[in-house]
């Protein structure tokens, strides 16, 4: 009896075990301005985030942090409408490992593989939206010489085109959960060829459901 329950002791710890390793987490260890201490730091899931859902902790020593299943699900980090300043809010997936996370004008978040790229795209989006700024202002300063605003036109729509570009490819190379969610959210922007394109690749299996 005694060597039975030895045997159904371990297998019952065994089991445990591996259930416990498959509850990956991420955890988000983020920096913010001192400035806003005590204030409230929300991550909102995305894209049908209801009270429940939403987690939140206070802001201590220019520091937040949270824990989540990495269960590959969306989220916006975001501070409390009380904040005295403007802070970007931002875009995650939910992965395994750990994401550093600075907020303020320019958030960031890095430290694991598909947040990295999501990252990277962020600045290639801030970047094109700078840019075509510039030339909407260059634009307006020379609205009478038509020669001028045609070629500065032409020039915006290059941007515009090069972004599309590259959100098109990231988005074929995420045929996931982050991928299904950004061609939900920028599904206007392709052309019918490119939206069949990303169809045929399956994308819409990874959009969120309605």
């Amino acid at each position: 009896m005694n060597k039975h329950f030895f045997y159904l002791t371990t297998l019952l710890f065994i089991i445990s075990s591996c259930h416990t390793a498959d509850r990956t987490t991420m955890n988000i260890e983020g920096i913010i301005s001192s400035e806003h201490n005590g204030q409230i730091i929300y991550l909102v899931p995305r894209p049908h985030p209801i009270p429940e859902t939403v987690d939140s902790t206070y802001i201590a020593n220019g520091t937040f942090s949270f824990s989540i299943p990495a269960d590959s699900s969306i989220y916006d980090i975001t501070i409390s409408r009380r904040a005295n300043a403007y802070v970007q809010r931002l875009l995650i997936i939910a992965e395994e490992g750990t994401l550093h996370v600075s907020m303020g004008a320019n958030s960031s978040g890095t430290g694991t593989p598909l947040n990295n790229q999501l990252q990277h795209w962020k600045e290639l989006m801030e970047t094109a939206g700078e840019k075509a700024t510039l030339l909407s202002q260059e634009i307006n300063k020379h609205k009478g010489n038509d020669a001028i605003t045609a070629t500065l036109k032409k020039q915006r729509e290059s941007i515009y085109e090069s972004f599309g570009d590259s959100t098109l490819c990231f988005i074929k190379q995420n045929m996931n959960p982050l991928g299904g969610y950004l061609f939900m959210t920028l599904e206007n922007m392709f052309n019918e060829q490119q939206t069949d394109e990303l169809k045929k690749l399956g994308i819409e299996k990874w959009k969120p459901a309605p």
